[in-house]
């Protein structure tokens, strides 16, 4: 070897050394470093501090439906991957109403659940989207149950927590927000913000919200509307707001499925009959369906097609 290959030799190993020194010191001795990956993402699971049982059907093999009870409130959770929601005009209403006020016995072997819309058009400012057509224009700080055509869904403050870029398939609005950053509002505690009962403040009322992770939640019972907001708060709602009030309006069904497609109601909670949503209402409804979901490896998609026209309500 000559001379001054013999010099670079030990150089280079030294270098070599020197590089690979702090390397091995923060992988560990005798191990390779490898690049960090991602923790794969969790299952969405109902929180707050309710103790919820599992309800209805299965999708995937995960359970769609969850209920409990907080203090005089029943109140259910739905996962945010597996449904997907349809403001539903009744027929009365001054929407075209192309199921006829109840769920379109083509969509009824998808169907999850439903309950009781807002107000009556004429008890309320805001808006109604549904099936392509819109009532009134949406209004700013109103509390909205807002769906989109990707079938994601949000409740919150129109102006503030609808995405603008997204297209809104279906809207529902109805007064304040009731809950808010996870807390009741001030209005919350006023009782004339929230519509007259017919037995004074402490009446049947519901509620609608999504917690952290975007999970629908529903909350009913005859309550005052504060305490309706803290039951939403606590089955981990950090939004929500009141949807009807009084016996004969407030609700909650679930469906099951046989294997030929026919939905039967199971009347869960409120002024239902086991198969309401499944005849003719008069008033506006919102429906939970299996959103369209493929598992790994499948040949098939499971769940419905798009329900509605997209349309771009502007803000």
């Amino acid at each position: 070897m000559r001379p001054g290959l013999r010099l670079l030799v030990p150089a280079l190993a030294v270098l070599a050394a020197v590089l690979v020194a702090p390397l091995a010191a923060r992988a560990g001795a005798g191990a390779t470093a490898v690049p960090a990956q991602a923790a794969p993402a969790a299952t969405p699971a109902p929180g707050g501090s309710v103790a919820w049982q599992p309800a209805g059907r299965q999708v995937l093999g995960r359970t769609v439906l969850y209920t409990g009870h907080s203090g005089n409130a029943f109140v259910a959770w739905m996962d945010p991957e597996l449904v997907r929601p349809a403001v539903v005009p009744g027929t009365g209403d001054p929407l075209r109403s192309p199921w006829g006020g109840q769920v379109d016995p083509g969509q009824r072997p998808f169907l999850v659940a439903a309950f009781n819309g807002g107000f009556k058009f004429g008890d309320f400012t805001g808006a109604v989207t549904a099936f392509g057509s819109t009532y009134r224009a949406p209004v700013d700080g109103q509390g909205s149950f807002i769906v989109y055509d990707d079938g994601s869904y949000t409740v919150g403050a129109w102006g503030r927590d609808n995405d603008p870029t997204k297209h809104v398939v279906a809207l529902r609005q109805n007064l304040g927000m009731l809950v808010d950053r996870g807390a009741p509002t001030a209005a919350a505690a006023l009782p004339a913000s929230w519509g007259a009962s017919i037995s004074g403040v402490v009446t049947m009322r519901s509620g609608a919200g999504v917690d952290a992770h975007g999970a629908l939640v529903w909350a009913g019972g005859r309550m005052s509307p504060e305490d309706l907001a803290s039951a939403l708060v606590a089955a981990g709602a950090v939004r929500g707001m009141q949807l009807d009030i009084n016996p004969d309006w407030v609700n909650f069904n679930a469906y099951d499925v046989g294997a030929d497609g026919v939905a039967h109601g199971n009347g869960i909670f409120g002024a239902t009959g086991p198969d309401r949503y499944l005849r003719p209402n008069g008033r506006d409804f919102i429906a939970l369906f299996v959103r369209g979901t493929v598992a790994k490896g499948a040949t098939a998609k499971l769940g419905t097609t798009p329900l509605q026209a997209s349309v771009k309500v502007k803000t």
